[in-house]
């Protein structure tokens, strides 16, 4: 299933009418978080390939990981 209508519907399931715009390209609903913006909100899949995690108190360090 392709991400928008995919994560359209878990949202909505979960309480946000979310449904996919009139372009098939983004998402809109009649309400969100003020900081959101307005419509329409574009929705992005990320596959990440590393994570790198800093500690930024003593004793300090990093952490890397690859998937």
């Amino acid at each position: 299933m392709e991400i928008r209508p995919a994560m359209a519907a878990h949202w909505s399931a979960d309480g946000w009418p979310a449904r996919v715009d009139e372009s098939g390209r983004a998402l809109t609903a009649e309400f969100s978080a003020p900081s959101a913006g307005p419509p329409p909100w574009h929705v992005y899949r990320i596959t990440s390939s590393a994570a790198t995690a800093l500690r930024t108190v003593e004793p300090g360090g990093a952490s890397r990981w690859r998937f």
